[in-house]
């Protein structure tokens, strides 16, 4: 699943590296009706030992009209209450607007769409 979530992305991934360090990442295999339908990363080592904080998100194209209940539940299981988001990627984007709280821009991140 996340070498889909690389490949939809096409762009630089700035908390990639994490998940190669032993111990500083959890991830969840999401299902609808029995079948994979994504998955979600929690990061809970290095600077989030102690707040786990989601980082991935990523649903397969027909388990998008899902999200809000894939994500819901995801960080249910995860125990997860922070968010930190690349603002390129769109589906977390939209999980932070809807429900995160004292939300602040460290750096924000675009994504280029079209040839100028």
């Amino acid at each position: 699943m996340r070498v889909r979530y690389r490949a939809e992305a096409d762009c630089q991934i700035t908390k990639d590296s994490i998940h190669s360090r032993p111990g500083w990442t959890r991830s969840y295999l999401l299902h609808v009706d029995g079948r994979e339908a994504g998955f979600g990363s929690v990061a809970i080592g290095g600077p989030w030992k102690d707040k786990p904080t989601v980082f991935e998100l990523y649903l397969l194209p027909e388990a998008r009209g899902r999200a809000f209940a894939l994500f819901e539940a995801f960080v249910a299981a995860s125990g997860a209450h922070f968010f930190e988001v690349q603002t390129s990627d769109i589906l977390l984007t939209v999980m932070l607007h809807t429900y995160g709280s004292d939300l602040a821009s460290e750096k924000i991140v675009l994504r280029d769409e079209v040839t100028t």
